[in-house]
């Protein structure tokens, strides 16, 4: 046996705890492992087994396809909340203000994004399985519950919709994203931008659902048809799904909250994601209600929000694609900028023509600012350890940015029927356009941090 090459003080021994990326799929489904040595002695013997993050490999792939389709079920369902907003304002619970029902939607951005601390801490003990079929089922449930909510009865829809649906997507949300870090490191912004077309097209597909079942056959059997849709893409989605788990991971030392908080590049990041939260939901929720209220017709006005979620299939694949070679953060920043402008740019959305170039415009840059923060705490972690807690964390200040944004947006904009929206307008686009210059100085923290142009 060939007696393993002495590290250089550069590179020094890969322990059992080190992860190789880019090696063989072969090597990780054969269960070979590489060995080097741990000492830093020519001569010893103890070699000890490296985990490889494959790059590939049919595991690798359908857990892509899985996550794709949670990615639809949860944020892509979320997304679509739109529909409710001007359903219950104008029907269902028409005896509350737009600010009372936007905290429904208000709680569900919250749990998508708060629960990632419970779901990243379990998903770094190895209990990704669990979670997500937890989550499947209470996703399910609740959504039937909300079918059977009567009309005034708030407290019915927020515990099922808000409540419920808000920590079941939460428990399955930050799992299905950092599961692709397992299997894909080289090509991770990219493989996530994909996973995140899923709660694209589920922001399209709901809304068309949704709004045709509730003119055809009424809220009951339009809920309902959601609650079956999610049934089967959640039942497929978890037999799809594989976590690859470093087998020392366990051991691995716990990662510090404090250390995290004292991280100013992280720190920056979480700032920047709340006041970037304030503005990024604004037209997800809104966009449907301003058409309508500006005269536009009903057609055009269910539509909008499945116009811009198809909008950002396009962004959350582009910029990934350049992500992975010039930083995520570098991205990301731009589309930041244009959807702060866009924001504004609302002021002179006034006919059908302009606000579909708004929606498709909004839904391509916001949609590139989604995809690329989960990758953009990928690159901030020191160790695979890491990642689960520092996107837990950061997922809850998003989600806090969810819940106070958007009724404050409803608070600003009145209970009509003449609606303020230069409020919101003004408030939401100040908001994400700070959240653009923190994110700048984040880039510049990691830079120096990394020693790296291209983060």
């Amino acid at each position: 046996m060939s007696t393993p090459k002495k590290p250089s003080q550069d590179a020094p021994g890969l322990s059992r705890t080190d992860t190789l990326v880019g090696a063989e799929a072969g090597d990780v489904e054969k269960g070979n492992t590489a060995t080097a040595s741990t000492s830093g002695n020519e001569n010893s013997d103890a070699l000890q087994p490296i985990h490889v993050i494959p790059e590939g490999g049919l595991k690798a792939w359908t857990t892509l396809a899985g996550a794709w389709l949670v990615m639809i079920a949860t944020f892509g369902y979320i997304a679509s909340f739109g529909v409710f907003q001007a359903l219950y304002v104008e029907d269902r619970l028409s005896n509350y203000s737009a600010s009372s029902i936007a905290w429904i939607g208000g709680v569900q951005i919250l749990l998508i994004f708060a629960m990632g601390i419970p779901a990243g801490r379990l998903f770094d003990a190895h209990h990704f399985r669990a979670t997500m079929v937890a989550g499947s089922v209470i996703h399910v449930g609740c959504c039937f519950a909300l079918s059977a909510a009567q009309p005034g009865q708030y407290y019915q829809y927020f515990l099922s919709q808000g409540l419920g649906q808000g920590i079941a997507c939460g428990l399955m949300y930050l799992p299905a994203v950092a599961v692709l870090s397992h299997h894909f490191a080289k090509k991770r912004a990219l493989v996530i931008g994909v996973a995140f077309t899923g709660s694209a097209l589920g922001g399209v597909i709901f809304p068309i659902l949704l709004n045709n079942v509730f003119q055809t056959n009424g809220f009951q059997w339009g809920v309902r048809a959601a609650g079956f849709f999610l049934l089967g893409i959640l039942t497929v989605a978890n037999l799809l799904m594989y976590p690859h788990y470093n087998p020392a991971h366990k051991t691995m030392a716990k990662p510090s909250i404090m250390k995290l908080l004292k991280d100013r590049v992280y720190l920056t990041s979480m700032v920047s994601a709340l006041c970037s939260g304030w503005g990024l939901f604004f037209p997800f929720f809104y966009l449907q209600l301003y058409a309508s209220s500006h005269g536009m017709s009903q057609t055009i006005a269910f539509y909008t929000i499945a116009i811009t979620n198809a909008g950002s299939v396009l962004g959350r694949i582009t910029p990934n694609v350049f992500a992975d070679r010039f930083g995520p953060i570098t991205c990301q920043i731009p589309s930041q900028f244009i959807s702060a402008a866009l924001i504004f740019a609302l002021f002179g959305v006034k006919d059908q023509g302009s606000l579909i170039a708004f929606a498709v415009l909004y839904g391509i840059f916001s949609g590139a600012v989604f995809s690329l923060f989960a990758p953009m705490l990928a690159i901030m972690a020191d160790s695979m350890a890491e990642i689960g807690i520092r996107m837990g964390l950061a997922f809850f200040v998003m989600g806090v940015a969810g819940l106070t944004g958007n009724p404050i947006n409803g608070a600003l904009i009145g209970n009509g029927p003449e609606y303020a929206w230069w409020k919101a307008i003004v408030f939401s686009g100040i908001a994400l356009f700070s959240g653009a210059c923190l994110m700048t100085l984040t880039r510049h923290f990691l830079q120096e941090k990394r020693q790296k142009r291209w983060v």
